[in-house]
């Protein structure tokens, strides 16, 4: 869930300078190794459908979860409107979770903005009850040309079809705090998992009592929604291993249940009873701006807020990519079917996609943008915290969320029951078989959800 707090100051990193032309995503299409090549002639956005706005006095809700995005949707607006004077802009967005629960109600009761920002995943249930429009002719040729990573256009793809435009994706790195590292002698960044945990023994700082003051490393062990599930799954794929895995014939089955999974689950609990991190200390991006972690895994939009909420870190952090695979999430703009003026809600996705507002979105918000012909080579010169980012080893891999309109119920599951598992550390830290037992009854669960919407398979 991503905080609202930090909208102030976002609009501080406006003024960085990015050039185009090239490479601004290192995404590269699950399971494919190396990032695909840099695309030296950004293409232009896709034509506009003539007199698509018309004369008339018309209002376009735009819909989205992330508040920090709202200046950009607000600017693109007040642009838009120099060559379509007859359009006016509302913003709304909430905190994602909230936003996801109005969405369920508003999409099927055609109350819903005229441009709705989210994934295709999350909208799935959505598009199979005919409440979504499917791409016009030419945006769907825009997003399938080329100028778009394979994993983006992957990600969007649901029932044989594209719904969405790709506006910016979500990509995570390894904070950790440069200072922290020198003083406990560790003189490299994380390469591997092995590094993480190893310096994380020697980050974690606990006071005369034995209590932590200093974790280690933040892991994401409580929390709303999905989230604590996805990071977990992050971490999985750093062994090869992932949640749901595909099988031969396109169906599903549960694989956070291997060995890997015990490992990965294990950690946690280890880490929790030994010291390394603790449930009575700050965590994820809080914890790190105030000091009270030296490393944790995060998105892109951390890094704007630490400028807004801890000025006096900035330099003295840095950020590396997760060690071999990470999962690409995209968010995208969606018109549903009951959108009042539907041409003019495409034209204006049609003016998100531009590169003008595909560049004002990293450098309001920090989140990057979808397009992968952007070259932001000057922006990160400028900007070297977003190195873990735009640059990743050679051989990494992205995942992206299966295509599967229960992935969302069986994610959010998981984080439930891991929620729970994390909280009952004391038990389980040193006890592999039970871990093995509570997280094959999960996999039940899920096995079972994906039997019952006939996407089962061993």
């Amino acid at each position: 869930m991503i905080s609202t707090n930090r909208m102030k100051g976002l609009v501080l990193l406006a003024s960085l300078a990015i050039a185009v032309g090239a490479c601004g995503s290192s995404a590269t299409p699950a399971p494919t190794a190396a990032p695909t090549a840099a695309v030296t002639a950004a293409p232009t956005a896709a034509p506009t459908e003539a007199n698509a706005c018309g004369t008339d006095p018309i209002t376009l809700n735009i819909w989205g979860g992330y508040p920090e995005n709202d200046p950009v949707w607000t600017a693109a607006g007040a642009s838009f409107k120099k060559t379509h004077p007859n359009v006016d802009f509302t913003v709304f967005s909430t905190d994602l979770r909230g936003f996801e629960q109005k969405l369920t109600t508003a999409l099927p009761s055609n109350t819903a903005g005229d441009v709705v920002i989210r994934t295709t995943n999350f909208l799935a249930r959505f598009i199979d009850q005919g409440l979504l429009a499917p791409l016009p002719d030419d945006l769907k040729a825009a997003v399938t040309a080329g100028g778009y990573n394979p994993a983006v256009v992957q990600d969007g793809a649901y029932a044989n079809n594209q719904w969405g435009v790709p506006l910016f994706t979500g990509g995570t790195a390894v904070y950790y705090n440069t200072d922290m590292y020198t003083a406990a002698g560790i003189t490299a960044a994380p390469t591997s998992m092995d590094d993480l945990i190893a310096n994380a023994a020697k980050l974690a700082v606990k006071d005369a009592s034995g209590a932590v003051t200093r974790s280690g490393w933040s892991l994401r062990i409580s929390g709303q929604g999905s989230g604590v599930a996805e990071k977990f799954w992050i971490l999985l794929l750093q062994s090869g291993k992932t949640l749901i895995r595909e099988t031969a014939d396109g169906k599903w089955h549960a694989e956070y249940n291997g060995p890997e999974g015990v490992k990965l689950f294990q950690m946690y609990v280890d880490f929790l009873k030994n010291g390394i991190d603790s449930p009575n200390i700050d965590h994820d991006a809080k914890a790190f701006e105030t000091l009270a972690t030296a490393q944790f895994l995060r998105e892109s939009w951390v890094i704007p807020e630490i400028v807004t909420n801890a000025p006096t870190l900035v330099g003295h952090y840095s950020t590396v990519a997760p060690p071999v695979a990470d999962i690409l999430t995209v968010e995208s703009a969606f018109v549903p079917t009951a959108a009042a003026n539907p041409a003019c809600s495409w034209e204006f996705v049609r003016f998100l996609r531009a590169q003008e507002q595909q560049l004002s979105l990293v450098s309001t918000s920090g989140w990057l943008p979808a397009r992968s012909d952007l070259d932001l080579t000057a922006f990160l010169a400028a900007n070297p915290t977003f190195t873990g980012f735009l640059k990743r080893p050679d051989g990494f891999q992205l995942t992206v969320t299966p295509p599967i309109a229960e992935f969302d119920e069986i994610e959010t599951k998981i984080a439930t029951h891991l929620v729970d598992g994390y909280a009952d550390f004391a038990n389980l830290s040193g006890s592999p078989d039970k871990i093995q037992t509570l997280l094959n009854t999960w996999a039940t669960e899920t096995n079972d959800i994906l039997k019952a919407a006939g996407h089962y398979g061993e």
